[in-house]
């Protein structure tokens, strides 16, 4: 019985850690695939056109939220527990509502997005933005067709078709739409025109993304994953469209809540720039550097978070379904002390060193400049936001799915309120002052609600303080290293020796200090050849 039970450990934990890995590996690509598309974006369309792309592309990021976020969480869940009762027949019935159901909604927003998108446009205060909301809006429908896909091969734990896809789409993004922006750049059109064209990238890389996953989709043998098969479903098909709005619908708000946050901002902090008394070109600029640099790089982080959070909902979902609390209380521990050892040096380098790491990566040197002082205020806030995630798959997966929309609306709230006063007042810097309020609120809400609700989190001094401390040893070691060579080597190459210098420390310090555990190395892939190296250098103890 014990070595059923170690070895269901096991196997759970290396899923847990390859699905981790695989997304993260995926991310990784598709963020910096996205990251030379922002630079690219800065050097050939400017901050101006940068800024009509960032506000076509918030009004979609809006919409996306609304048609995918909860859908593909939902899937996953529902998928994972009929997979677990050895249900295929519930399984394809719960593949086959979701897609018809969500492929309407998505046609129904490409259909808004387009008659909507001149009004939309006016009221962000740059009218020439509507033929970028117009070129991105049939993304909507193939996206939400993706994410049903998505949701389906997660519950399955299988993360791959997701890499995939994404990593096209990405692509895409970027070979397209920069090729697109050059070509209409050189023909002469205005900064608007060429903002659309880039867009097109989107567009053509999402509809693509689509069909792998669609041909994925068909070619995927499922009694493959089925120990025992059985053929019969007692759910109707009212039942399971009900459960999975009752899941999809909550998960829906609580991030959308965030996601219309954010586009208020984008009305907000243009239409406060002229209170505070800017022309309307420097508000454009602006605005445009700061949607291309700080929050692109804000969002960078979260390529080593989000794959934790995704990778953990079907695995709680199926522990708690098969009533294994141990092994479901084990995965939450380990999940909230993963993103603290992530996002704890991720938010205290960026901040500390915003401005090499912004001249570093060749945006241009004036929006450098101005961008670096606002990103060293948003980067705290990816401490908070990590919390946030895995709090809310941990919420998610417990079925609890209504409590992330109260953390939410109180976090949005605080964050339109503060910025409002704050970029009137003091400029641009108000936004990610708002922004850094806001996750804090958020994430204290949702700590309260995890611990009221599930249970008992890791120890501050496991989750907190000792991911704090050793992120502190490999950032002092990092400014001690630039401070040094900062007079005798190019700033690219002295940025870049500070960040190897700190990721080093970081890594020998957490292994030393028994942050990471041996056994949490052992279920890496190849977790064995890695502690024998780990010994070899004594920075791990030999048993």
């Amino acid at each position: 019985m014990n070595n059923t039970v170690n070895t269901q450990k096991r196997s759970s934990k290396n899923l847990f850690f390859s699905g981790v890995l695989i997304l993260t590996i995926a991310n990784i690509l598709v963020k910096s695939v996205g990251l030379i598309s922002k630079i690219a974006l800065n050097r050939v369309v400017g901050s101006i056109g940068a800024g009509y792309y960032s506000s076509a592309y918030e009004i979609y990021a809006f919409l996306y939220v609304i048609s995918t976020a909860g859908l593909p969480v939902a899937i996953s869940i529902m998928v994972s527990k009929a997979r677990a009762r050895g249900s295929l027949e519930e399984v394809n019935k719960i593949f086959n509502i979701s897609f018809k159901v969500f492929s309407t909604v998505g046609l129904a927003l490409t259909g808004l997005m387009v008659i909507f998108s001149d009004a939309i446009a006016q009221l962000m205060g740059a009218p020439e933005t509507s033929v970028c909301i117009r070129t991105i809006a049939p993304t909507l429908l193939f996206i939400c067709i993706s994410s049903c896909i998505r949701g389906y091969f997660q519950g399955y734990q299988l993360m791959g078709p997701t890499a995939v896809s994404q990593l096209i789409e990405a692509v895409c993004k970027v070979a397209i739409g920069i090729s697109l922006a050059f070509f209409a750049k050189s023909r002469g059109y205005s900064d608007h025109i060429v903002a659309s064209y880039t867009v097109f990238g989107v567009t053509v890389g999402v509809f693509l993304g689509m069909v792998y996953l669609y041909v994925k989709k068909h070619r995927f043998k499922e009694h493959e994953y089925f120990d025992t098969v059985d053929d019969t479903s007692n759910s109707s098909s009212r039942f399971l469209i009900r459960n999975l709005m009752r899941i999809a619908i909550p998960i829906t708000i609580s991030s959308s809540v965030l996601s219309l946050t954010t586009i208020l901002d984008t009305f907000m902090i243009q239409n406060r720039l002229l209170d505070f008394g800017m022309d309307i070109t420097t508000i454009r600029v602006y605005y445009g550097d700061y949607t291309s640099l700080v929050i692109s790089m804000f969002n960078l982080p979260t390529i080593l978070i989000y794959p934790i959070a995704n990778a953990l909902v079907p695995m709680i979902s199926a522990s708690t379904e098969s009533g294994d609390s141990t092994g479901a209380e084990r995965m939450r521990e380990l999940g909230i002390r993963l993103v603290s050892i992530i996002s704890i040096p991720c938010a205290m380098g960026m901040s500390v060193f915003s401005f090499p790491i912004l001249r570093l990566l060749m945006f241009k040197q004036d929006s450098v400049y101005r961008a670096s002082p606002w990103l060293s205020i948003s980067a705290i806030s990816v401490f908070f936001l990590g919390i946030i995630a895995i709090t809310n798959a941990y919420l998610n997966s417990e079925g609890k799915q209504g409590l992330p929309i109260i953390s939410m609306l109180c976090g949005s709230s605080v964050k339109l309120l503060v910025s409002y006063f704050l970029i009137g007042k003091i400029g641009i810097i108000g936004a990610p002052i708002g922004t850094l309020l806001c996750y804090a609120t958020a994430s204290f809400i949702n700590l309260y609600f995890v611990l009221r609700h599930i249970g008992k989190l890791p120890s501050p001094m496991d989750a907190l303080v000792m991911p704090f401390s050793c992120a502190a040893i490999c950032i002092g070691a990092a400014v001690a290293v630039y401070t040094v060579t900062e007079n005798y080597l190019p700033s690219s190459l002295v940025t870049l020796i500070a960040i190897l210098v700190a990721s080093l420390v970081y890594f020998i310090t957490v292994i030393k200090s028994g942050t990471v555990a041996r056994e949490e190395i052992h279920f890496l892939p190849s977790g064995k050849k890695i502690i024998r190296l780990l010994e070899k250098f004594y920075i791990l103890r030999k048993k």
